[in-house]
């Protein structure tokens, strides 16, 4: 069984498929199931791959089911799924189809998932696009044919996004502090930032990304764990996000917008609800970040007459935030001293602090 916050999946036993099988009316999806059933028949070490996964909500309630097809030498699985339509348009397939994809890619054999939409269901295609899945080019029986590859590494002939390692720590830091340098402020503190978090409790390590070209690391972005305090005295949790920086020669090239649509794939397969984070809309909006005003979002600390266009908000499930108002604290880690700052500057090789037109900190 595998299991977030708010649904569970597991493959379902010979005796809830046979009754599922029963009591179907759908010819077609009888005559699925069945071939399911046969296969888990056939290969009963292979049960898993073949048979039908129940999902379910926390307290048991059925609210759809997925399956693999089958596993071949040398073919990719297959995923298919389904929400019962009372369910639908609540996040529940993303969440099922990214906790599968986490099981299937927990064996090292598995390098990718594939998968068939129809071409006029804009539903299930934007659930595996959320996913990671991207157009393979082919056209199957249903539909254009998707696909996902395994882990938390997006290979391409530009670029590689991986997890962080320990000995990139000083590397990255000096990236950040590259792409930050005279940018908001004379100098920056955001390397410095970077540097607090990782030890932070509500740091996210599984989000912690660089992007590589060539051998050199080119970006990075990472994330944090916190709250809104809802109006309603309900504490939701929610993710906030950065810094996030590329190189300066490699900026306004595609590669933020590729680091940051690839992390939040990633953040939403692991059953996050939202990411709320100080940022300009002209590029986040780009990857699906409105104003957080328009969640009934409001910033801590920030007076109701005060210009909040900074604060973004992405719903990750959608209707995460559909009844929630309220204040969004950021982490205090995010809050450093300017004397720490200078202190691992002298890490780093002597740089110039400027007073530029345009920076929004003195």
């Amino acid at each position: 069984m595998i299991e977030n916050k708010r649904i569970k999946i597991y493959p379902a036993s010979r005796e809830q498929m046979e009754k599922i099988i029963a009591l179907e009316t759908d010819e077609e999806l009888r005559k699925a199931y069945g071939e399911m059933l046969e296969g888990c028949l056939a290969h009963p070490d292979q049960w898993d791959w073949n048979a039908m996964w129940m999902i379910e909500k926390k307290d048991g309630t059925h609210i759809g089911d997925l399956c693999f097809k089958g596993i071949e030498s040398g073919r990719n699985p297959e995923i298919g799924y389904g929400i019962q339509e009372e369910y639908r348009g609540q996040g529940f397939a993303t969440e099922a189809v990214g906790l599968a994809l986490e099981w299937a890619f927990g064996h090292p054999a598995i390098k990718a998932v594939e998968a068939e939409a129809d071409p006029d269901n804009a539903a299930s295609q934007r659930v595996l696009m959320k996913c990671g899945f991207r157009p393979n080019g082919e056209i199957g029986e249903e539909g254009p044919r998707y696909i996902v590859y395994g882990g938390n590494e997006m290979n391409t002939d530009k670029y590689t996004i991986r997890l962080e390692k320990k000995e990139d720590y000083r590397a990255v830091e000096n990236l950040v502090r590259e792409s930050f340098w005279n940018v908001y402020r004379p100098g920056c503190s955001e390397h410095y930032v970077l540097h607090v978090l990782r030890n932070d409790p509500a740091f996210v390590k599984e989000l912690d990304f660089v992007m590589e070209q060539d051998g050199r690391l080119i970006g990075q972005n990472m994330f944090m764990k916190t709250i809104i305090e809802a109006d309603d005295g309900r504490t939701i949790p929610v993710l906030t996000m950065g810094p996030i920086g590329i190189i300066p020669e490699l900026k306004r090239k595609g590669y933020g917008k590729a680091l940051l649509d690839h992390s939040l794939e990633k953040a939403a397969q692991m059953g996050f609800g939202a990411v709320l984070f100080e940022g300009n809309i002209n590029f986040y909006g780009k990857s699906g970040f409105a104003y957080a005003s328009k969640f009934g979002i409001r910033y801590h600390d920030l007076p109701e007459d005060a210009d909040s266009s900074f604060f973004l908000c992405k719903e990750l499930i959608p209707g995460y935030l559909d009844d929630v108002t309220g204040v969004y604290q950021t982490p205090q880690g995010y809050y450093v001293k300017d004397k720490d700052v200078d202190e691992l500057d002298k890490a780093f090789p002597p740089k110039e602090k400027q007073k530029l037109p345009g920076q929004i900190f003195g």
